[in-house]
């Protein structure tokens, strides 16, 4: 079991020598972990570091720590990627916020498209980002993947133009030969971008006005195989590509 807990600046207090864990943290430590005074667990607060600590005291709703060192490894990714998608249905969409962050994938944008089976409303970007930091917690990151809320194309499209420099790559099959159709293979035979968006459909798939729209953007297409994919399992394996070995 993770000994790994998150500052949740709502929830908790932090200084350099202190901090005052609350809220799902402190109760999973004293109440499902049954965490003791004098334990030694490891803080993150999603600034990139993380911080050796000591339990001083636990209470119903807070568990005082006392910081014992600040730690400086980095695990993050040196490619910045972006995985766009239409969310699927269900328990699935855990699923996914779980991989995307443990991959490594800096951001995950939800999109509203005509084939979309689901939307990502206030709660349920709520929900996700808690998927994210129980992910973050078993990983090792101490960067939580970002999850925007819910975007139309026109809308991500000016979302990028502000992000300056972004390689932007759309996931469909070899029928879009015509228009530069690439493949990971040749991707990675260069040097990879340092900021990436890779975009996904649902699994009705994207419609061929969307399909026009999205290389208007400026989007290449990029096969992953012959195989149909399930848009988690598409979003999963993109981000697999880019970031298992960098």
């Amino acid at each position: 079991m993770s000994n790994r807990f998150f500052l949740d600046p709502a929830v908790s207090i932090f200084n350099k020598e202190q901090a005052i864990l609350g809220g799902d943290e402190a109760h999973h430590f004293s109440r499902v972990m049954r965490g003791n005074v004098g334990d030694e667990i490891i803080l993150f607060d999603g600034s990139g570091l993380s911080y050796r600590s000591k339990v001083e005291s636990v209470s119903k709703k807070n568990v005082t720590v006392r910081i014992v060192e600040t730690l400086t490894d980095n695990i993050e990714s040196t490619i910045r990627l972006t995985v766009a998608t239409a969310l699927p249905k269900g328990d699935r969409q855990r699923f996914l916020a779980e991989k995307l962050a443990e991959l490594g994938v800096a951001r995950l944008i939800p999109l509203r498209l005509e084939r979309s089976v689901a939307h990502a409303n206030v709660a349920v970007v709520q929900r996700l980002r808690r998927h994210v930091i129980e992910a973050a917690k078993q990983c090792g990151r101490n960067v939580l993947m970002e999850i925007t809320n819910e975007m139309p194309l026109k809308e991500l499209n000016d979302f990028l133009i502000k992000q300056g420099n972004v390689t932007k790559f759309m996931l469909h099959p070899l029928a879009l030969g015509t228009v530069g159709q690439t493949s990971p293979r040749i991707i990675l035979a260069g040097e990879l971008p340092k900021q990436i968006i890779v975009l996904i459909g649902p699994e009705g798939s994207f419609t061929d006005q969307e399909i026009e729209t999205v290389l208007n953007f400026g989007f290449k297409p990029l096969d992953l195989g012959a195989r149909i994919l399930r848009t988690e399992t598409a979003c999963i394996a993109a981000a697999a590509v880019f970031l298992t070995y960098s």
